[in-house]
Formats: C-alpha cells, structure tokens, sequence
C-alpha cells in the first residue's frame, strides 16, 4: 500500500517551551491528539485511536523544538513528526505536524 504525507501547520500566541510538553509527553499527547497515551515498559508509546493501539517508538527528541514517532509492527515504515517553529516576523509558534502512513 503507497503512503502517504501530510503536513499541517497550526499558529499559536505561545512559546515553544510551553508547547514542547503537548507533543512530547503522554499527558500532553492524550490532551489533544490521541484518545490515549501509555508509554509501556519498553519505551513504547501506545496512542489508542477508536480504542485500536498503535505502537511508536520515540525515535527523535529536540528540546523545546519537535519530536518524531517510527510506528511499529503493523503500522511498521509510517512516522509522526511534530516541529515547533518560531516565526521572525511577529514571534508567533507554529507547531508543525507531519503524519506518513498507509
């Protein structure tokens, strides 16, 4: 099956340092982009969507800058990626999202 990219970007009247904890942390994730975040004993965090898990891997974290998610297992090859960008112009932070998958 091909995948597909999408990418998305969202402005916020806020810093990166105040945001880095929602698309960094289970809490912060199971706020507002999964139904459920679990991080289990292997370092996996577990986003439930409709009550179906799907397993990723943490595989890039940067400081108050972005993250990214490598699936595993059946959703093995797709990948997350939140950036958070600064903009020069009027300081505004847009928390870019990239979603790979089937």
């Amino acid at each position: 099956m091909p995948k597909h990219k999408y990418t998305q970007e969202f402005p916020f009247k806020t810093s990166p340092k105040v945001l880095f904890n929602y698309i960094s942390t289970p809490g912060g994730l199971q706020q507002w982009f999964s139904d459920k975040v679990v991080v289990d004993s292997n370092h996996l965090y577990n986003f439930y969507w409709d009550e179906e898990k799907h397993s990723a891997e943490l595989t890039s974290s940067r400081l108050n800058k972005s993250t990214r998610f490598d699936f595993t297992g059946e959703d093995e090859g797709n990948f997350l990626e939140f950036k958070l960008i600064t903009s020069e112009i009027d300081n505004s932070t847009y928390l870019k999202i990239t979603d790979c998958s089937d």
